[in-house]
């Protein structure tokens, strides 16, 4: 006899009896419903959120203190600026693009690097590019002292001068060139006058006797 189903119908020999599928579509109507109330919540927090910033602004300025008719309008920074410094605050400038002022620094140090410029132009002093400058270096030698150096100089010799007490501090050679004055002789006595005594010690026994 070939087994049927409760509905009465043949029983198909590849239909497994634990696997099943939806029997009806998916509910459209339910999952736009759902979607329109989260937008109007949402849109409804959004609004009551808006309100409450709204008054709290609205008691934050009441409570703030008067502000002084002599006291600086405030600084408005620009949307958009050409340079990396805001240079109309009344006080330094701001720096607001720190990697743009960083490349210009850059660039203006190799400017004066490798190219010539003036330093001063009225004292007649310029600036050459630095492998110039090396070459003349080479070629001229770097400039000395007429007079030379001193005796101390480049030492670990203290520097001549004044203490805080007032005292004087010599330095090396200084030092061993300072006069001394020469010691004075002791006062000799005349001819046939009797030598002076010391006076005796005092006995140091017990009870100072």
């Amino acid at each position: 006899m070939t087994p049927t189903d409760p509905h009465g119908h043949e029983a198909d020999p590849f239909e497994h009896s634990n696997v099943a599928h939806e029997t009806s579509d998916v509910n459209v109507r339910a999952i736009i419903s759902f979607a329109v109330i989260v937008a109007v919540v949402s849109i409804v927090c959004a609004v009551i959120v808006w309100g409450l910033f709204a008054v709290l602004e609205k008691q934050a300025e009441a409570r703030d203190p008067k502000q002084s008719p002599v006291a600086a309008a405030a600084t408005v920074m620009p949307a958009h600026q050409t340079t990396p410094q805001f240079a109309n605050s009344p006080t330094a400038p701001l720096l607001t693009d720190e990697p743009s002022a960083l490349k210009q620094f850059r660039a203006s140090e190799n400017a004066t690097l490798q190219q010539y410029g003036w330093t001063d132009e009225k004292a007649g002093i310029a600036h050459v590019p630095i492998d110039q400058a090396k070459k003349l270096l080479i070629e001229r030698g770097l400039p000395a002292r007429a007079s030379g150096s001193g005796a101390t100089e480049g030492t670990n010799a203290p520097a001549y001068g004044e203490a805080n007490g007032g005292r004087t501090i010599p330095s090396g050679q200084a030092a061993l060139a300072a006069p001394q004055e020469p010691a004075q002789p002791a006062a000799q006595a005349p001819a046939g006058a009797p030598a002076k005594q010391e006076p005796a010690p005092a006995p140091t026994g017990r009870g100072g006797q």
